[in-house]
């Protein structure tokens, strides 16, 4: 009983380090994949990403034994398969979005589904608050700033948006699975489905496209091993280990530090700035977030804070 109760404390300040862990990562994965796309094509890059992912869990997940009973082993697959087709199309779209828009852009875009699980939430059945239709106006106008920010809304702008609708549901659904689940398989599931959605991508590529993946020499490998590794596999596993005991709303909330993270990498290595108007709308997505999941007293605080990070940023 003791080593039960220890075990839950430690998971209750454990879990929710996983989750952030896992937005920092995330945050990385924009950079790089704005810069790998200049070497290969969308499709093929998830190919190889997704595929050095689950080559990467596959020992690990073997190695920790099978689910435990057919119970486990049904929701872990049933799981396994709807997170992956949320996770598949999350990717396709977050992939393609970053071919045409700006990295630091489609974060703070893609960073709507902090206010979107709460919505899903509510429309599953629980109570929402007034708050989260405030947000909800908040980041609307917030994505407004930073879609004419200084040059006009592109289809890398609606495919971010498309990206925040499915992690919103991802997230939403992983609540369901992961306390109940075997999580190595439950990451490896996700990672196979959305392996075999990229081979399919691929192969309905033109053969000009698609025949990238037969010339190694134009594919990005450093970029794509860390892509599949940390920022695949690794997220996949925390976030499914860190969801546990962490529900699906306070989970987005601690990831919205995910695309302050993004903007400042975008614009240490790639060069990209905001500029005053999208900043404004980076510091209205954040302070949505925050509207949106914290206790009203402490609002005024945390808002301060999340302006100042995204208006004093390098």
């Amino acid at each position: 009983m003791i080593h039960g109760v220890e075990r839950a404390d430690r998971e209750q300040w454990l879990n929710p380090i996983a989750l952030l862990v896992a937005g920092v990562l995330w945050g990385s994965t924009y950079v790089v994949v704005k810069s790998s796309l200049e070497a290969v094509s969308p499709s093929v890059l998830m190919l190889v990403r997704f595929g050095i992912a689950t080559i990467a869990l596959l020992p690990i997940t073997l190695w920790s034994g099978l689910p435990k009973n057919s119970a486990a082993w049904a929701v872990t697959g049933r799981g396994g398969l709807e997170l992956g087709f949320w996770m598949a199309l999350g990717y396709v779209a977050h992939t393609i979005a970053l071919q045409y828009t700006t990295a630091g852009r489609s974060a703070f875009i893609t960073a709507l589904y902090v206010v979107l699980v709460p919505l899903l939430t509510g429309v599953a059945g629980q109570r929402l608050f007034p708050k989260v239709w405030w947000a909800a106006a908040i980041a609307a106008l917030g994505v407004a700033l930073l879609s004419y920010d200084g040059a006009p809304p592109n289809i890398g702008d609606l495919w971010s948006v498309g990206t925040a609708i499915t992690w919103s549901f991802y997230i939403w659904r992983m609540e369901a699975y992961a306390a109940r689940a075997q999580v190595l398989w439950l990451s490896l599931i996700q990672l196979g489905i959305t392996t075999l959605a990229a081979a399919l991508w691929v192969w309905g590529s033109s053969w000009a496209i698609s025949s990238a993946i037969w010339n190694p020499q134009t594919i990005p490998w450093l970029d794509l091993v860390y892509l599949g590794t940390f920022a695949t596999a690794g997220t996949a596993w925390l976030q499914a280990i860190g969801q546990r005991s962490v529900a699906a709303p306070v989970a987005a909330i601690l990831y919205t530090l995910e695309p302050v993270w993004a903007a400042l990498m975008a614009a240490a290595w790639l060069g990209e700035q905001l500029g005053d108007r999208g900043r404004v709308g980076a510091a209205l997505v954040l302070g949505a977030c925050l509207l949106c999941q914290l206790p009203v007293r402490s609002l005024g605080r945390q808002l301060g804070r999340a302006i100042a990070s995204v208006w004093h940023r390098p």
